[in-house]
């Protein structure tokens, strides 16, 4: 699943690989892959043009090019980018391929068909992507436990819920959310305004911890160059319904959550907040 943290991985790729080299064409295999502008014009406003940068902005890819126009990429949940040689194999789930100078392409692969990709003038694609609306990011040094409890006050919503609001935290995904309130120690069914200053220490500390720990182990996918990343998909809890908890062995609790699948331990993370210090972390792993 492209979280954070795998997201994160290729656009550091991006910048070692394609930073500074030219598109010299494109082929849009499945049109409904380009948000905008329209496919052929995607492959002409393209041509020729130089990367001068990459970001990320919260599980965006966003490629600035010479011209004043950016290119912006999206795996939804499963999609992957691969720099491979012109001429090489493509899987049948590739749905946009991007010519570079030097007989490299980038092929954008999704098996469920979701992934997409956008260009235009970058304030105006800023402005449809709606970027300016998202919220802090979780691995910039500015986010303190201060800011997370400025995004949380007043809100009475399901921490869940919260945390997957773009507008409250950027990038943050499913199952990074609930990993990060397993290692908190704190119940996702709360109000997300009834946290203590103690427990918003705790997630910001357990948000950081799996974050950088799935950054460190680069990701649960491939890179952009085909390695496969040593995270694991299914870490403590997450997707382990009734499995033994890996700190208390209480059965993984279930439910659906705003719509998400959403994952706990009812006696590590108690429902009345009773917990007065986060249980010892394990691995990641």
């Amino acid at each position: 699943m492209a979280e954070v943290p795998e997201v994160e991985i290729i656009i550091r790729d991006l910048k070692q690989a394609v930073v500074g080299r030219r598109f010299v064409g494109a082929e849009v295999l499945m049109p409904a892959a380009v948000r905008f502008a329209s496919p052929p014009d995607f492959i002409q406003n393209l041509q020729g043009r130089k990367v001068l940068a990459a970001e990320r902005c919260a599980k965006f890819m966003l490629l600035t090019l010479d011209d004043g126009q950016m290119l912006a990429l999206h795996f939804m949940l499963w999609g992957e980018l691969q720099l491979r040689p012109v001429g090489s194999e493509r899987p049948p789930a590739t749905l946009v391929v991007l010519t570079l100078e030097g007989d490299e392409e980038l092929q954008l692969t999704d098996t469920l068909g979701y992934a997409r990709v956008a260009l235009g003038p970058t304030a105006l694609l800023a402005s449809q992507l709606k970027l300016e609306e998202l919220g802090p990011e979780a691995l910039d040094e500015a986010f303190t436990p201060e800011v997370l409890a400025k995004q949380l006050r007043r809100r009475r919503s399901p921490l869940k819920t919260v945390l997957l609001n773009q507008r409250v935290l950027a990038g943050l995904g499913n199952r990074d959310a609930d990993e990060s309130m397993w290692v908190a120690g704190i119940d996702p069914r709360r109000p997300a305004s009834s946290l203590s200053p103690t427990e918003i220490v705790r997630l910001h500390q357990g948000i950081r911890d799996v974050l950088e720990e799935g950054l460190r182990l680069r990701g649960t996918q491939r890179d952009l160059f085909g390695v496969q990343g040593q995270a694991k998909h299914r870490r403590n809890i997450f997707g382990k319904t009734g499995a033994p908890c890996p700190r208390c062995a209480t059965p993984v609790s279930h439910l659906r959550i705003g719509g998400r699948n959403t994952h706990w331990c009812s006696h590590c993370q108690p429902a009345d907040g009773a917990a007065t210090e986060a249980p010892a972390q394990t691995s990641l792993l």
